[in-house]
C-alpha cells in the first residue's frame, strides 16, 4: 500500500484499471469454469442415467431367468461406441445383491462387492466413488416387473472424461484473459494519460497560487489550458473552468481583504476611542489598540487577559444580546470606568459581534465622555442654585420660624433672671424642650438645603421614589403653600426601587414642581379665573414600570410649543426669567436611568408630566410616615 500511494496519479489510474480489468476477468473465468463443470457433471449424471435405464428395459427377463450370458452381453453393449469414453463400467445384480453380469476383465474390485451389498436397490442413486484408484459416478437404477424390483443396473461414469474438456477449455480461457488484459492494458494508460494531463497543469497554478501569485491566470495560461483540454467538454473541463473563475474571485477577494485589513488596522490603532476585543463568553479582553492604553494607564500586557468588567461598573448582562449583522449596539452610556492610578472616566460603551483568529468575539468601543460628563453636572448644578435662589425669600422664612421661637424662649428666661423671678420647673423644662425642637428643625431644614445644593454624583443606586418625593416636599412644600396652592401627594405604597440616584432624581422633582408653580401664579396673576391653585405628585407600579406624575392647573402649553419644549435655550418665560435649560436637563436625566419622560397640556387648564422608570426586580420599599395618601399641604 506504501508502494501505491508514492505513484504518481496517473500511474495509480493505470494499475487500478488494470488491476480491476484482470480481477473481473479472472473471476468471469472462474465462474465461468464452475458453471461448465456443474454443467457437465449433470450431463453425464443425465446419460449415465439413460444408459442404466435402456439396459434395464432389456435386462428383465434374463433376471428372472438368471441367464449370465445375455445379461453380460447386454452389459458390453452398452459400452460400445462413443459410451466407452464415458462408462467406466456397466454391471447387472439381482434383488439380493448377485452380480449376474458384468465387464470387468480383470477382477472386481472389492469396495464396489461392499457398494453393492449395502445399497438400496428399490431406488435409483448417484455415489461419487473410487474404483481401481479411478473416480467414479456409481449409478443405480432398480429393474421392476410391475412393481417389484428384480434386480438394478448400475453404471459407473468415469469423471476423468470431465477432466479432459476442462483441459480443453483452459487454453481458450487463458488466451481470453491475455488478449483482454493487452488491450486494457493500452486502453488504462491512455485514460490515465487522457485524465491526468490538465490535472497536472491544474497542479501547476495552485503551487503558485499557494505562495500568494494570483497573477497566475492569464490570458496565455487560459490559452495553454484550453491546449490541454484539446477541445473537451467534460467534467475535467468544467473543473478547469471553475478553477479559473475560483482565481479570479480569489484574487478579488483577496484585494478587498487586504484593503479591509489596512482599514480595521487604521481603525483599531489610530482610532480616537478605546478598543477592546473581548471574548464572546468570558469578556476576557484578547486585544486592545493604544488608545485604550493611553486612557486608563494600562501597559498592552496588563489589559490582555484580564476582564473587561473589572475595568468599570458594566454587568455582564449588557452584552448578552443578539448583535445585527455588521451593525454596533449601544451597550451602555455614561459608564464609569477606572484607571489603573484610582482616577476614573466616563464612557459610552458601543458594541458588535466579530470573529477573531477563529473565535467568537465582541468588538467594544468605549467613547470618552468625562468632560461632557462634567459640564453636565455644573449645568445641572447651576440650575440647582438659581432654584434655589429664586426661593431664597422663602427658605429664609422657612428657616427664621424656628429661629424666632428660639429667639421667644430665650427672652422668656432672660426676663425671668432679670426680674429674679423663679421659673417654675414644668414651665423650664418646656421652654428648653421647645428651644432644642426649633434648633432641630432650623438643622433639618439646612441639611436638606445642603444635601439638596451638593453636586450630584452619576453613580446609579438602588432608592425609591417615595423619599426623593417627600424630600422635595419638606424642602418646598411650606412655601407654594403659602402662595395658595394646594400640594398634594398620591403616593402608591408600597412601591418598587428603581436604579438612579437620590440627588438628581430630587433635581427633576424640584425642577418640575417649580415649573408647575410657576405655571399656576401666571394664571392665577393673566387669566384669574382660578381662586385656588393645585399641584398633586403621584407615584404608581404598573407592568414592571414605576412611574412618577406632576399634574397641576396652571397656564398650560399651547400645542404649537409642544414640539419644542425639551430643546435647549427654548423657553415660554421673559427675557431673564429662564434661560430654558430646565426640560432638556430632566430629559437628560431621565434618559441616564434608561426612563421615558412625555407631556400631555390643555392650554388654560392644566399640564401633566409623566415619568416611568424599569422597576428593580422583587424589591419593594414600604415607608412609614405620618403622611396619608392624597393628603393635602
Amino acid at each position: 500500500m506504501s508502494f501505491f500511494n508514492e505513484l504518481t496519479l496517473k500511474n495509480k489510474i493505470f494499475i487500478s484499471c488494470l488491476g480491476f480489468t484482470l480481477i473481473v476477468s479472472v473471476l468471469i473465468a472462474l465462474f465461468t469454469r464452475a458453471l461448465l463443470i456443474s454443467s457437465l457433471t449433470n450431463e453425464l449424471k443425465k446419460r449415465g442415467v439413460g444408459i442404466a435405464q435402456s439396459v434395464a428395459d432389456g435386462s428383465r427377463v434374463f433376471i428372472l431367468t438368471k441367464n449370465r450370458a445375455e445379461l453380460t452381453a447386454l452389459a458390453y453393449d452398452a459400452r460400445l461406441g462413443n459410451r466407452k469414453d464415458i462408462v467406466r463400467y456397466l454391471l447387472i445384480s439381482d434383488k439380493a445383491g448377485m452380480v449376474l453380469g458384468h465387464t470387468f476383465t480383470t477382477g472386481f474390485p472389492d469396495n464396489l462387492k461392499k457398494q453393492i451389498e449395502q445399497g438400496d436397490h428399490d431406488v435409483q442413486s448417484i455415489t461419487p466413488i473410487q474404483v481401481d484408484n479411478h473416480w467414479v459416478f456409481h449409478v443405480s437404477v432398480p429393474v421392476k416387473e410391475g412393481i417389484y424390483t428384480i434386480g438394478s443396473v448400475q453404471v459407473g461414469l468415469d469423471r476423468q472424461h470431465i477432466e479432459s474438456l476442462i483441459s480443453r477449455l483452459r487454453l481458450v480461457f487463458l488466451s481470453f484473459l491475455s488478449v483482454v488484459s493487452i488491450i486494457f492494458f493500452f486502453l488504462s494508460h491512455r485514460l490515465a494519460l487522457h485524465i491526468t494531463k490538465p490535472v497536472a497543469a491544474l497542479i501547476r497554478y495552485t503551487d503558485q497560487l499557494t505562495k500568494s501569485n494570483f497573477s497566475v491566470i492569464s490570458k496565455e495560461d487560459v490559452d495553454t489550458m484550453s491546449r490541454d483540454l484539446g477541445g473537451r467538454d467534460d467534467e475535467i473541463a468544467a473543473l478547469t473552468n471553475s478553477f479559473i473563475k475560483m482565481t479570479a474571485k480569489l484574487k478579488l477577494s483577496t484585494d478587498n481583504l487586504m484593503e479591509s485589513q489596512k482599514k480595521y488596522r487604521s481603525l483599531f490603532h489610530s482610532g480616537p476611542n478605546a478598543i477592546f476585543v473581548i471574548h464572546k463568553r468570558r469578556f476576557e479582553i484578547m486585544d486592545a489598540n493604544p488608545k485604550a492604553t493611553e486612557l486608563f494607564g494600562y501597559e498592552g500586557d496588563e489589559l490582555i487577559g484580564r476582564s473587561l468588567l473589572s475595568l468599570g461598573t458594566l454587568e455582564d448582562d449588557k452584552f448578552t444580546r443578539t448583535y445585527p449583522v455588521g451593525e454596533s449596539v449601544v451597550i451602555s452610556s455614561k459608564v464609569r470606568f477606572f484607571k489603573k492610578d484610582g482616577g476614573s472616566v466616563f464612557v459610552n460603551i458601543h458594541a458588535s459581534s466579530a470573529e477573531y483568529r477563529d473565535k467568537d468575539v465582541i468588538i467594544v468601543a468605549a467613547t470618552d465622555i468625562t468632560e461632557l460628563v462634567e459640564k453636565d453636572s455644573q449645568l445641572i448644578q447651576a440650575s440647582k442654585m438659581t432654584n434655589l435662589e429664586k426661593m431664597s425669600v422663602g427658605i429664609a422664612h422657612e428657616i427664621n420660624q424656628p429661629l424666632n421661637a428660639i429667639k421667644m424662649g430665650s427672652e422668656y428666661l432672660c426676663m425671668m433672671d432679670e426680674q429674679k423671678r423663679a421659673v417654675k420647673p414644668a414651665d423650664f423644662k418646656m421652654v428648653l424642650t421647645q428651644i432644642s425642637s426649633q434648633v432641630t428643625r432650623a438643622a433639618e431644614i439646612v441639611g436638606r438645603l445642603k444635601n439638596f445644593s451638593r453636586k450630584a454624583d452619576f453613580s446609579r443606586e438602588v432608592i425609591c421614589l417615595n423619599h426623593c418625593v417627600r424630600s422635595v416636599h419638606k424642602i418646598i412644600g411650606r412655601q407654594i403653600t403659602l402662595q395658595n396652592i394646594d400640594f398634594i401627594l398620591c403616593l402608591d405604597d408600597p412601591l418598587p426601587n428603581i436604579l438612579a440616584h437620590n440627588n438628581r432624581m430630587e433635581q427633576v422633582i424640584f425642577n418640575l414642581v417649580t415649573n408647575a408653580r410657576d405655571a399656576v401664579n401666571e394664571r392665577v396673576e393673566t387669566r384669574m379665573d382660578i381662586h385656588q391653585g393645585k399641584i398633586e405628585i403621584s407615584t404608581f407600579f404598573d407592568d414592571q414600570m414605576v412611574g412618577l406624575t406632576i399634574a397641576d392647573n396652571g397656564i398650560g402649553i399651547e400645542p404649537d410649543q409642544m414640539e419644542n419644549i425639551f430643546e435647549s435655550f427654548f423657553t415660554t418665560k421673559k427675557m431673564g426669567e429662564g434661560l430654558g435649560l430646565g426640560l432638556p436637563i430632566i430629559q437628560g436625566i431621565v434618559r441616564d436611568y434608561n426612563g421615558s419622560i412625555s407631556v400631555e397640556s390643555t392650554p388654560g387648564s392644566h399640564t401633566r408630566f409623566q415619568i416611568v422608570f424599569p422597576a428593580q426586580p422583587y424589591i419593594f420599599v414600604k415607608e412609614s410616615t405620618n403622611e396619608n395618601t392624597g393628603h393635602r399641604r
